[in-house]
């Protein structure tokens, strides 16, 4: 069963949309591309700020995942669930994975956390 990111963060936004074309030099000279994806495949960084509770369960969540190894479920949400103000989203269901295999975290005064997460979107 593939797991789901459920954390609530500060901030997402699409910071990419990428294609892959394959481009053949003919013998005459002339080019020839093909479109390797039937569909664009998104990014985003989601910011958090969080208390050291909330952090060592994302933290957990990354090395259960084994940073970008595993894939999951993430919704790039429409309204943010307290507040409801809007966080920018789609309300959609991506399957995505995590971007990098380090995770870095900063720590503040009070025991809080700031980070940056980047997802890709994996095509299933």
């Amino acid at each position: 069963m593939t797991a789901t990111f459920n954390f609530n963060y500060k901030r997402a936004h699409q910071i990419s949309s990428e294609w892959k074309t394959i481009i053949d030099e003919m013998y005459t000279g002339g080019e020839q591309r093909r479109n390797q994806w039937t569909q664009s495949r998104k990014s985003w960084a989601l910011d958090f700020d969080k208390n050291s509770t909330d952090t060592a369960a994302i933290m957990a969540f990354f090395d259960a995942r084994k940073g970008q190894y595993e894939a999951f479920y993430w919704t790039w949400k429409a309204t943010h669930p307290a507040t409801g103000e809007s966080m920018g989203g789609d309300g959609v269901q991506y399957l995505v994975r995590f971007a990098n295999d380090k995770l870095d975290i900063s720590h503040d005064i009070g025991g809080y956390t700031t980070f940056s997460i980047t997802l890709q979107q994996v095509q299933s």
